[in-house]
């Protein structure tokens, strides 16, 4: 166990600039492109069985063939999964070159920690380079849990190898994440763009 410094990156909103809700989500042409309704798609399955993929308790194709199948629009889903990662890649490469000057800069380690399915981060590692910039990417399938639960934060430090809960700095765009990790020990911050990163990082050593 570790408690030199560690620095913590959510994916989704500071890694990752595609998801919903932002100025342009990967599903903003969906309907000309692929003729699906993102707003259906995320009623019936994004907030429905999709939870249950992100806790890792059910794989995210079977949880697309119990949507798309009763359908009858089962050949749409490898398409439909191609589609989604590839427009949600969108990555920040000066966040990740800010955390890997860090790393060179203190010798300490940079983890991801985010609520993420088991093919998306296979996606992410390997296919969007984030694998690179990692010393591993930490997410709610591989633990059982999602944030803002108090197991994802304990599990995520074990995981890490982290001794002491106060060497980690951990960045999320979502206030009830950051407020979780709190609530763990950890120092967290409420990410606010490149340049509130930069300067947290100044003093992060």
């Amino acid at each position: 166990m570790s408690s030199s410094p560690v620095l913590v990156l959510d994916i989704d909103g500071v890694v990752s600039l595609a998801q919903p809700g932002s100025a342009a989500p990967w599903h903003a042409t969906l309907k000309q492109d692929l003729g699906l309704d993102y707003e259906e798609i995320e009623r019936e399955f994004f907030r429905g069985e999709f939870m249950e993929v992100l806790r890792g308790r059910l794989d995210l194709f079977v949880a697309l063939q119990n949507y798309f199948g009763p359908k009858g629009m089962d050949d749409r889903i490898e398409g439909f999964v191609s589609y989604w990662f590839e427009k949600d890649a969108v990555i920040d490469r000066g966040v990740l070159a800010a955390a890997d000057a860090w790393r060179a800069r203190t010798g300490g380690r940079v983890f991801a920690a985010a609520n993420q399915e088991h093919h998306r981060v296979v996606y992410l590692r390997d296919q969007a380079g984030l694998g690179a910039h990692f010393d591993e990417i930490v997410y709610s399938a591989a633990l059982g849990v999602c944030k803002p639960e108090r197991v994802f934060y304990t599990n995520a430090q074990a995981r890490m190898g982290v001794s002491v809960a106060q060497a980690i700095l951990f960045v999320d765009d979502k206030a009830e994440n950051v407020d979780g990790a709190r609530m763990c020990g950890w120092r967290a911050m409420l990410y606010r763009g490149p340049e509130s990163l930069a300067r947290a990082l100044v003093d992060w050593k």
